[in-house]
């Protein structure tokens, strides 16, 4: 079956779709600010120090309104996959996120070279501004020890988090402040010039308004 590059997801069609760039901020829990990000090389990007939650806590946050994504499943009452960087075919089991590889003429020392670039899974829904959500992202089973995802809920900040390994999953609260949710690739490290980057495999994707 053919694979189809994904740009808009809302309209899946058999034409390659344009991705929209997406700039890098973090939060102040990251312990870096806008301003020291843009001056990291890739090696710096790598390092920027993670979060770790809670799991038990978040769990026992009570619900009272959920929606689920999964491969199958791109939209769920109204919340949807707008965008990603990737390819897309019917019968796949997991939503793949990928960097973007853009070539350069001149990017080590003089001599051309392919250098990943961070692309994310947009979500778009009408959440209830300054109400708590639960988000959890289930990722198919494989080897996560100290990889990191980067999110962005609020359109100002990011935040990197460690991928749970035991329960190959991102756990997350936040206040809903925006109608959109970005999620990148897996950040794996980095390696001569570039930050490693790897496809985030999603199972599925649960969000749950929570009662504080």
């Amino acid at each position: 079956m053919s694979k189809k590059q994904f740009g808009n997801i809302g309209k899946i069609g058999s034409k390659n779709l344009k991705i929209k760039p997406i700039n890098i901020r973090v939060t102040p829990s990251n312990r870096i600010s806008n301003a020291q990000l843009k001056k990291l090389d890739p090696k710096g990007i790598a390092r920027i120090p993670a979060i770790r939650v809670n799991r038990d806590d978040l769990l026992n946050l009570r619900a009272n309104e959920s929606w689920e994504i999964t491969a199958q499943k791109l939209r769920d009452k109204d919340m949807y996959v707008a965008e990603y960087f990737g390819w897309y075919r019917s019968d796949q089991t997991s939503i793949d996120v990928h960097p973007e590889n853009k070539y350069y003429p001149r990017l080590d020392r003089g001599a051309p070279g392919f250098l990943p670039e961070m692309r994310y899974l947009v979500l778009r829904f009408r959440p209830e501004m300054g109400k708590r959500y639960r988000m959890t992202i289930h990722l198919k089973p494989g080897s996560y020890r100290n990889k990191k995802v980067m999110t962005n809920v609020t359109g100002r900040f990011n935040d990197i988090w460690y991928i749970n390994y035991q329960f190959n999953e991102v756990m997350f609260d936040f206040l809903a402040s925006s109608n959109e949710i970005k999620i990148s690739p897996i950040i794996a490290g980095y390696e001569n010039y570039y930050v490693k980057y790897q496809p985030l495999q999603i199972e599925k994707i649960t969000i749950d308004k929570v009662e504080d």
